[in-house]
């Protein structure tokens, strides 16, 4: 039997009032999908647990009194007990833990017990020791490059100078301002808006 290392990652993705759904990774592979409870300030039996690093272990039936399966606990959770990771499929199965299951809808997993298998398969082949977690959100990637995009537009001087000329122009064939006297004023808005950047910068 191996003893490998088992990283398990749970990326959040999708939240509602009730769900936080995401997608868990095994040493980088995708294993399936995640439900837990919506964030309540880390509160026993109806939020989720914080982002972070955990240690896991696998529990067994015997060491439950409600789950007849072997299954995963989540330790080391601040101010939290017996998190587990569990069969389950809605928002009120979760009590505070982990659901797995193998498709998503809005607030719930499907295919539950299935997902579970597979997953504890996994592990046991890897040797089912040395098991560690980190759950965090998922980087909206679309959202991500529109920003650095934009950021670094606005910091081209290229990019200032091109969006000045334009102004510059509709100003004079719309309001007849002077194109001379609107590239000046221009200019020495972005001076400003510029110098007011450098200042803040030294004092960060």
């Amino acid at each position: 039997m191996k003893n490998n290392k088992i990283n398990l990652l749970i990326e959040r993705e999708d939240f509602t009032v009730q769900s936080t759904i995401g997608t868990l990774y095994l040493n980088g592979g995708r294993i399936c999908d995640t439900l837990e409870n919506s964030w309540q300030d880390n509160k026993v039996n109806i939020s989720c647990i914080p982002e972070g690093e955990y240690s896991v272990r696998l529990r067994t039936a015997r060491e439950s009194g409600t789950r007849d399966y072997l299954h995963l606990l989540i330790e080391n959770v601040e101010g939290r007990k017996w998190v587990l990771v569990h069969i389950g499929n809605l928002p009120e199965h979760t009590k505070g833990c982990v659901l797995v299951g193998l498709t998503r809808g809005k607030d719930v997993v499907n295919n539950s017990k299935v997902a579970m298998d597979l997953l504890i398969k996994e592990i046991l082949t890897l040797g089912g020791t040395n098991i560690k977690l980190i759950i965090k959100k998922k980087r909206k990637m679309r959202k991500w490059l529109i920003y650095q995009t934009l950021r670094k537009m606005v910091s081209s001087k290229k990019f200032l100078y091109t969006v000045i000329g334009i102004i510059v122009q509709l100003l004079s064939d719309n309001w007849g301002i002077d194109p001379e006297v609107s590239q000046n004023i221009l200019y020495s808005l972005v001076a400003l808006v510029i110098g007011q950047g450098v200042a803040d910068s030294r004092k960060a």
